[in-house]
């Protein structure tokens, strides 16, 4: 009995601790990984909370059921529990009873006594005590029944155990959650550029491409993409592109190097290409590995800034604004009155107070100033 007590133990920290790094991985399972610990411990309430240093914000997920209602009630509760305010603070890796944090007379004086314990009938607190720092508090609570026994020694050998566990967990999930706001982060500012950006494996297939990327591969003009990869618009430049990519990727064991090429469009226009090496290793990732970075730019194009954003730079009026961008994209005083219906003394005007506003004495220094502005996608509806 005592040996088929054991393997049953041994299975069931195995199918905790699976359970565990799988909420790790994705947090939305942790009800499930919950539900495990509630079996282990046998409990009749068992919650991963989370909260900030002044408990502003806490984040809940249980075992049992948990409407969103219920567990924004239960938040609240949290973040005015006794527990916190007059408890023992705690620290991490710790395992204690909840009558070991505040007194039992004390704490079932409390509002999350009164609204929380009592109507399920519990009794038994026992807190796992995962992580502290950063800002952020994680903790385990293991709430038995009435009817159930007072956590004893076994049970805190057991929470021993999976410790170890819960706090790499926590910090897998961290680091994960890092790496998604900087990869958001960087995706995000991908997309604000004009220029067309792709991110491409050692095959030279696409992983990603921006805003500006997706529009251009759509259009097929001058560059395309078949099964993930590129193609020009005519052999002998998609045999060029590939060479130029073939050793961006370090082909044939060859040292990775940039290369750049002009590929024909329609109406004898080209785009202009760059492939870059992609140098941030990633040994431990087998798929989806960037290897090459493409910058796409097309030279005949006008460059054009949002005229909010030129508005917004520099404090001008709208006309102002309009003013600026139609410089940078190449048009003449002359022109842009003619275009406008508007007198070309009212241009100068505007130019002049364009060129008061931005602290430049000469319309060719003015050009340079709006050139170097960062190449910002045009979202605005002008």
């Amino acid at each position: 009995m005592a040996i088929g007590s054991s393997l049953f133990l041994e299975d069931t920290i195995s199918r905790t601790i699976g359970a565990i790094y799988d909420a790790a991985v994705t947090p939305e399972r942790w009800p499930d990984a919950l539900r495990h610990l509630r079996d282990a411990f046998g409990t009749g309430s068992t919650a991963y909370v989370m909260h900030n240093a002044d408990r502003s914000r806490v984040v809940r997920f249980a075992a049992e059921d948990d409407p969103e209602g219920h567990r924004a009630n239960v938040e609240t509760l949290l973040r005015g529990s006794i527990v916190y305010t007059q408890g023992s603070k705690g620290h991490a890796g710790q395992i204690i009873r909840a009558s070991e944090v505040v007194p039992d007379k004390t704490f079932h004086r409390s509002r999350m006594y009164q609204e929380y314990w009592r109507p399920r009938d519990l009794a038994h607190g026992l807190r796992l005590t995962i992580a502290i720092g950063g800002g952020t508090h994680h903790a385990i609570n293991l709430i038995r029944t009435k009817s159930g026994i007072m956590f004893e020694e076994r049970d805190i050998a057991l929470a021993r155990i999976l410790m170890p566990q819960l706090q790499r967990a926590v910090e897998l999930r961290r680091r994960l959650s890092d790496i998604d706001v900087l990869a958001g982060a960087a995706l995000t500012a991908l997309d604000v550029l004009r220029h067309a950006i792709l991110l491409l494996d050692q095959n030279g297939r696409v992983l990603h491409a921006n805003a500006s990327g997706e529009t251009l591969l759509r259009a097929a003009d001058g560059l395309g993409a078949r099964e993930g990869l590129l193609h020009a618009r005519t052999p002998a430049a998609t045999s060029q592109l590939h060479a130029v990519l073939g050793r961006a990727a370090g082909s044939g064991g060859a040292p990775a190097r940039g290369g750049a090429a002009r590929l024909p469009r329609g109406q004898g226009r080209q785009l202009a290409l760059l492939a870059i090496p992609f140098q941030r290793d990633a040994a431990w990732s087998l798929s989806l590995r960037p290897a090459i970075l493409v910058c796409v730019t097309d030279p005949d194009a006008a460059s054009r800034l949002p005229v909010r954003q030129l508005a917004e730079l520099f404090g001008l009026t709208a006309a102002e604004g309009a003013l600026a961008a139609d410089l940078l994209a190449g048009k003449e005083p002359r022109e842009i009155a003619d275009a406008s219906g508007r007198s070309i003394n009212t241009v100068r005007t505007h130019l002049a107070k364009l060129m008061a506003k931005t602290n430049v004495n000469r319309q060719s220094d003015l050009m340079r100033l709006l050139a170097r502005l960062p190449p910002l996608a045009v979202t605005d509806p002008d």
